[in-house]
């Protein structure tokens, strides 16, 4: 892999006898994803953690279109905490001292204490979706299962407040003699790092899985199954990368080419057409949308220039009844800053309806700047150029020449598959880039 393409990356982790154990990679265009999208990761064991064929373990990230973006893989001998910190220092090692802002991985201790050594800084919070699989199998021997998993949803999804959950939850424990279920204890014991809750002020762009329906599909789904054999993955590998890169370069050009229609008069929506990706602006769309499904929104607070908003919206309920709920948003005049109790922004990475009624109401006709991130705008790998410290090249280390060297070619084939005029220009420059390279290796002879 590395002859055909000198980007690609790999560290195998040998034991006394030079036996293999450990073996992670990473392909040339996962390296440069990295530089883009490495924010917020999914680390994917459920190869490894259900006992398949093949002990994979996959590095996961959203990139601007919302789909699913592979940031390395490792081959692990055994699931422990050793191997684990093996495989997050190589990941290190390849993004030349990269930390994630959040980390999310199954409920495992193992991948705990791994991630508290090699990433400290990180936030690194449980995936819901998985904890949420489990409820059949750890709960479904129970007397009164269903209204047990009606009440724990409750608690889960529409708790806006801590007290709310924590009383949802002793309710729950109570009214159906689970105090002493042992699932469901230390499920309350490590709440703090799955309850959505206790995470609005984590920044998740989207792999939160903090709605029911939401869940962190693994990369390699469809491609791998318990038997497949280390053989025939590889070939599988290159098809599902293939495949995501092809829907990423489709969704590019789509973003780049086509205007979404529009469907309301609101301002922000306008505004957010012309900068968001086609599949991010779909979703912020709905929230414009779903303002009016807000029919009240009044002042509960205020201190100076802080004012705390009352919204109430119309949402759907139980039996495709119509509930009403109460919102709280808080705005700052002066500071030009809103805040929604569903902490939406942290979540999935654009302003919720909610916060969009309270701009609304105070007559601002633009979203701040501040609540367009970067990550979602359909020109955001041509505009970003991340520093990664000094731009002096290391005379020994090979992997931070391969990085730089990346990021600056990468900038070239962003511009490059624009149009048809752009790509020959592209062509023409790496060209002599490469023969004033050969240059210098004729004159070194």
């Amino acid at each position: 892999m590395q002859l055909t393409n000198p980007n690609f990356f790999y560290l195998m982790d040998l034991n006394d006898e030079g036996h293999l154990r450990n073996v992670f990679w990473i392909d040339g265009r996962s390296r440069a994803s990295c530089v883009y999208f490495s924010d917020v990761i999914y680390v994917d064991n459920m190869y490894l953690s259900s006992k398949y064929e093949i002990p994979l373990v996959a590095f996961v990230g959203i990139n601007h279109h919302g789909q699913s973006v592979l940031l390395g893989c490792g081959l692990l001998a055994g699931e422990t905490a050793e191997s684990y910190i093996w495989l997050f220092k190589a990941w290190v090692t390849c993004t030349s001292g990269r930390s994630p802002q959040t980390i999310i991985t199954d409920r495992c201790k193992l991948l705990q204490s791994a991630v508290q050594e090699v990433f400290p800084k990180a936030h690194h919070r449980f995936g819901l979706s998985h904890i949420m699989k489990k409820v059949p199998e750890k709960l479904g021997g129970l007397r009164n299962y269903d209204a047990i998993r009606k009440a724990l949803l409750k608690a889960v999804y529409e708790s806006l407040k801590v007290t709310e959950f924590e009383a949802a939850w002793g309710f729950m424990v109570q009214r159906f003699g689970v105090v002493d279920h042992e699932w469901l204890r230390s499920l309350y014991e490590d709440r703090v790092q799955w309850a959505p809750v206790y995470l609005k002020d984590t920044f998740f762009a989207g792999l939160c899985a903090a709605q029911p329906g939401d869940a962190l599909s693994p990369f390699f789904e469809r491609y791998v199954h318990k038997q497949t054999p280390l053989k025939e993955f590889l070939d599988r590998y290159e098809l599902a990368l293939q495949k995501k890169h092809k829907e990423e370069n489709l969704a590019d050009i789509e973003s780049r080419t086509v205007s979404p229609i529009l469907k309301t008069r609101c301002p922000f929506e306008l505004q957010l057409s012309k900068v968001y990706t086609r599949e991010i602006f779909k979703k912020f769309q709905l929230e414009v949308e779903e303002m009016y499904s807000c029919f009240s929104t009044t002042q509960l607070h205020v201190d100076g220039p802080i004012v705390i908003f009352l919204v109430k919206e119309r949402v759907l309920g139980e039996g495709n009844r119509r509930e009403i709920r109460d919102y709280e948003v808080l705005y700052n005049r002066t500071a030009g800053e809103v805040r929604c109790i569903c902490s939406c922004l942290n979540f999935y990475g654009y302003l919720c309806r909610h916060a969009l009624c309270v701009l609304n109401f105070n007559g601002v006709e633009e979203i701040p700047s501040k609540y367009i991130l970067s990550r979602w705008k359909k020109d955001y790998k041509r505009l970003y150029i991340p520093d990664h410290g000094s731009s002096n090249v290391d005379a020994t280390d090979r992997v931070l020449w391969f990085n730089q060297l990346f990021k600056s070619a990468l900038q070239v084939v962003e511009e490059g598959v624009i149009s048809l005029d752009h790509c020959k220009v592209a062509l023409q420059a790496l060209e002599e880039s490469l023969n004033r390279v050969h240059d210098v290796e004729g004159k070194r002879e």
